[in-house]
């Protein structure tokens, strides 16, 4: 049942080394994809991340709180285009917690990254994100989602 997903889900900062499958990262993406928006307006985007370096050097985006970047091997930036829907932060979490909800159900772990309004020093955790991965300078990020093997 739907509530033993939600009862059992915890964040989970550390994952073994083992990558997910790729049928896994597809479950966890079209979850996040399949997310309700407002009006419908569909102003998430998601951006998966299977590049261990990157991951890694995402890590380095905000002076604390990255724990599980450093060992997860599959990461989900989530960011939004404020342009398109002025609810976007609400947007964006309810992507977030799909995909999160999907992860445990197949006994992947997850935990939710903070971006929107962090920093590393005077820089926004928001612009090294943008600049590691590439994302259009207009979108709005408000996490990294990272993804792993639960240690046992």
């Amino acid at each position: 049942m739907f509530i033993d997903v939600v009862r059992s889900r915890k964040s989970c900062r550390l994952f073994s080394d083992v990558p997910l499958e790729d049928s896994e990262i597809d479950t966890i993406m079209e979850a996040g994809l399949r997310a309700p928006s407002s009006r419908q307006l569909k102003d998430v985007k998601l951006f998966p991340v299977r590049d261990v370096g990157l991951i890694r050097r995402l890590a380095l985006c905000k002076e604390s709180s990255t724990t599980p970047l450093e060992t997860a091997t599959f990461a989900v930036i989530v960011a939004a285009d404020p342009d398109v829907c002025d609810v976007w932060i609400e947007d964006a979490s309810i992507a977030t917690i799909m995909m999160q909800l999907e992860a445990e159900d197949l006994g992947i772990g997850s935990c939710w990254v903070q971006v929107r309004l962090r920093s590393n020093g005077d820089v926004p955790a928001e612009d090294i994100v943008k600049r590691e991965a590439g994302l259009d300078r207009g979108l709005k990020v408000l996490s990294i989602v990272a993804f792993g093997r639960k240690l046992r």
